[in-house]
């Protein structure tokens, strides 16, 4: 299995991620905030249910479309395609996703509630951003692999299983909290499972990048070279993981398994200890 590598994405496809990541944020900022604006809400209620499978469909679609954009900007206007993320400075992107989706889409500010408002600027062989707090920098090309860029199902596939393995180990044992006991027994389950012959280097490496996902994401407190992890996970966060729970369930058995009778081991060293005394 292959470890991590970076992407490199044209400008067209820079910019098409940037925005779908920004709705992706966006829909969980305003579910987990609980915000009192009824086109906010409407917003978020249409992507709620959004899979990765959805969210790279988007992104493609995005990505076609954008390109027609910059095409178009680049041959007749002499200008750079441009969209900000205040009401009314995303008129474009709305209409494209509008027929992406086929149904309207509400207009609604798509920078973080903390953050001020940005625009894209993109043409056939740049792709920038404009902060209007601090200026105008180029986006890299350069991207961490996700399903969205690839489509790489195996890797979908055994993030998920990780995510839901450790929402059931909260729910069974909520004093659960080793980082190395979850890598070790989860990689070598994994193994154990998996049809093809797999390293156990490369699945430790896999492990701790999805971990660290996860983290980024604010699913779990905590990196992958910590010695204990918290979950917080909020009920967005299990949105297409229905599928996985069975198998799910079989890792953290698996898991808490060799952790109680890690602890019964202990404790039957402590009373024969206890016994030589007397």
């Amino acid at each position: 299995m292959e470890t991590s590598e970076k992407i490199r994405l044209s400008p067209v496809e820079v910019t098409a991620y940037w925005w779908t990541n920004s709705i992706k944020e966006k829909v969980r900022e305003i579910v987990t905030k609980n915000s009192w604006d009824d086109s906010e809400n409407k917003f978020a209620s249409i992507f709620y249910g959004y899979t990765e499978l959805d969210w790279r469909n988007m992104y493609l679609a995005l990505a076609k479309d954008i390109a027609h954009d910059v095409e178009c900007f680049d041959t007749t206007q002499g200008s750079c395609f441009s969209q900000d993320t205040c009401i009314g400075g995303h008129d474009r992107l709305n209409e494209e996703l509008s027929q992406i989706i086929h149904q309207p889409i509400p207009d609604i500010r798509l920078a973080a509630n903390c953050v001020k408002d940005f625009v894209i600027y993109t043409t056939s062989s740049s792709a920038s951003v404009w902060y209007k707090s601090c200026g105008e920098r180029k986006l890299p090309a350069m991207y961490e692999e996700s399903y969205i860029l690839t489509g790489n199902q195996k890797k979908l596939d055994f993030y998920n299983t990780l995510i839901s393995t450790i929402a059931i180990i909260e729910q069974k044992d909520k004093y659960f909290n080793s980082v190395p006991t979850l890598r070790e027994k989860f990689c070598k389950e994994y193994i154990k499972l998996s049809d093809e012959e797999e390293k156990q280097e490369e699945i430790t490496q896999w492990f701790n990048t999805c971990f660290d996902k996860a983290s980024d994401k604010g699913i779990i407190l905590g990196r992958h070279f910590d010695k204990k992890y918290f979950p917080s996970f909020r009920n967005i966060d299990f949105v297409g993981l229905n599928p996985y729970l069975p198998l799910a369930n079989h890792y953290a058995d698996v898991i808490l398994e060799h952790v109680k009778n890690n602890n019964e081991s202990k404790t039957c060293k402590i009373l024969k200890k206890h016994d030589k005394k007397y």
